[in-house]
């Protein structure tokens, strides 16, 4: 069963870095798996920054 995940994207810069930390503290706490990623749409432009986030669940909940 493939986990499905969610992104928060950085729209128009208004997520700074202290912003993303307190967000990825908060989602952790809240029982989810947490990343921050950075892409750059086209290896041109601006690096845009955003959090990902989806529920882990072990082998045995997965199973049922």
């Amino acid at each position: 069963m493939k986990r499905q995940r969610f992104r928060i994207n950085n729209l128009l810069s208004k997520l700074n870095d202290e912003d993303r930390s307190v967000l990825v503290g908060l989602l952790v706490k809240s029982g989810y798996a947490v990343r921050i990623g950075k892409e750059r749409p086209g290896n041109k432009g601006q690096t845009k920054y955003f959090v990902e986030y989806w529920e882990e669940k072990d082998d045995e909940q997965i199973e049922n």
